[in-house]
């Protein structure tokens, strides 16, 4: 069957508008293409199996399906796949039958556009949820449609300026030199005006992408947490929050240099302490965010749950019995999502649920 009719059937499905004889189509396919895989395979192998799976169905661009009943549900011995077509998840150690946790989840909406900006002289501007981002040019603090932000002393703007955005609120900021910045949840970007060697310099403690300007003459810096990134104009992404153990700095396009070592598109440097290693990136998971998602590919569960956290403003809580490092995620949803859909998510997906008391979240079996 080709990938255009699996589309379709896969649109239909969707929508549970698919007959027993498209339903039974859609089944024969995907599991034609899992007995493809050789059955002596060690973990490392199953783990590139199901990445390559994950990847060729986020490829069909479909959003997450209903679950309407289980026939897209393949067991093995020591794992369940479960394929979302947009959200899935990989449980390691699974053999007993999906049960739905059904308790009520309280209605917490996802994040929203929400920071201010200090100035030099310790004033804060508390920026509108109404609008996406905020400019710093010529000596004047405006909305990105144009509106004007507040009175502001134009001294003030070409001192330092910090934008801050808390838990649960995202924004956009424009650099007086042209640089574009995304901050994610919980983040603090501090810009530098020039300095007496030439050089643009901005502080960051949380995530932000960077689309940097392009002026040879003056570099552009990023300090953050433990290391330093050096750029002339590029495209990349820093994830680099204080209460994490790894810094992560992804490139997408030019050239940089962390802590003296170069960076080339398509790579990843992960920082700990003191040591840093470079890998291939997965483009797509580290600038998720910024495009509205989430991207969840074989990561640490506690790490995908203090995503979650900041974007949603909840604290998590896990019982003892809880078996977190037997848990990897596979899939993507919205984050424009209500938290319940999300936590509903992970529930269809294994021997785990949620309870939720104000904004906390207790994590057990």
């Amino acid at each position: 069957m080709d990938i255009h009719k699996v589309k379709q059937l896969l649109q239909k499905f969707d929508a549970g508008q698919c007959t027993d004889e498209e339903l039974a189509l859609l089944e024969s396919w995907y599991l034609n293409w899992r007995n493809q895989t050789p059955t002596n395979l060690n973990q490392a192998e199953v783990d590139e199996r199901l990445t390559r799976v994950w990847s060729r169905l986020q490829n069909l661009d479909v959003r997450p399906i209903k679950w309407h009943n289980n026939r897209f549900m393949v067991r093995t011995a020591a794992a369940i796949l479960l394929v979302g077509i947009g959200l899935g998840f990989y449980f390691y150690q699974r053999t007993a039958s999906n049960n739905l946790a059904t308790q009520p989840v309280t209605a917490i909406e996802p994040g929203t556009n929400k920071a201010w900006i200090t100035l030099a002289d310790g004033c804060k501007i508390n920026l509108s949820q109404h609008k996406t981002g905020v400019n710093v040019q010529n000596g004047q603090l405006t909305y990105n449609d144009g509106d004007k932000v507040a009175k502001t002393d134009p001294a003030l703007l070409n001192q330092s300026i910090t934008l801050q955005t808390p838990r649960g609120g995202t924004y956009q900021m424009q650099l007086p030199d042209g640089t574009q910045v995304w901050l994610n949840a919980a983040t603090r970007l501090t810009y530098h005006p020039i300095n007496d060697e030439g050089l643009r310099k901005v502080e960051l403690d949380g995530e932000a992408y960077f689309e940097v300007a392009k002026d040879k003459a003056h570099p552009f810096i990023v300090q953050s947490n433990g290391q330093k990134v050096e750029v002339l104009g590029t495209q990349f992404n820093i994830s680099s929050y204080a209460d994490e153990p790894l810094a992560k700095t992804t490139l997408l396009e030019g050239s940089i240099k962390i802590n003296g070592r170069k960076l080339l598109p398509g790579q990843q440097a992960i920082q700990k302490n003191s040591t840093l290693n470079i890998y291939p990136a997965d483009i797509e998971q580290a600038t998720a965010w910024k495009n509205g998602d989430f991207v969840f590919k074989n990561e640490d569960f506690k790490n995908t749950m203090q995503k979650i956290a900041r974007w949603y403003d909840v604290e998590i809580q896990y019982q003892e019995d809880v078996p977190t490092a037997q848990i990897q995620l596979i899939g993507w949803i919205s984050r424009q999502s209500k938290l319940s859909e999300v936590l509903s998510r992970i529930q269809q997906a294994g021997n785990i649920s949620f309870k939720i008391e104000g904004r906390r979240i207790i994590v057990q079996k």
